[in-house]
């Protein structure tokens, strides 16, 4: 969660009305589920499936290995994360367990 809401942080970078929400639900299965969203650039369609490979990274001073140490923390649990991003609109990411 630390690292997705740092993400949603540099997100938000030069962006007045910026926001993140982090919103803990039950879906109708009895399973959790908490959801990070920003309003801040969005990720181009392009570089979805991208962002979970390790050592990926679109920031100049980004390691690339956050978000699929997050998924691999995921998996271990029994759980999952995705993401849906729309450019200059929100960004999802969601852990269900």
């Amino acid at each position: 969660m630390i690292n997705l809401i740092n993400n949603a942080i540099d997100a938000l970078e030069g962006k007045p009305s910026g926001k993140i929400e982090v919103l803990v639900s039950e879906n109708s299965g009895g399973r959790h589920k908490i959801s990070i969203t920003d309003n801040g650039k969005g990720i181009p369609e392009e570089e979805l499936e991208k962002i979970f490979i390790p050592f990926y990274t679109t920031r100049e001073n980004g390691s690339g290995i956050g978000l699929s140490l997050s998924r691999k923390i995921m998996r271990l649990h029994k759980g999952s994360i995705s993401v849906f991003s729309r450019p200059n609109e929100n960004t999802v990411f969601v852990l269900n367990f």
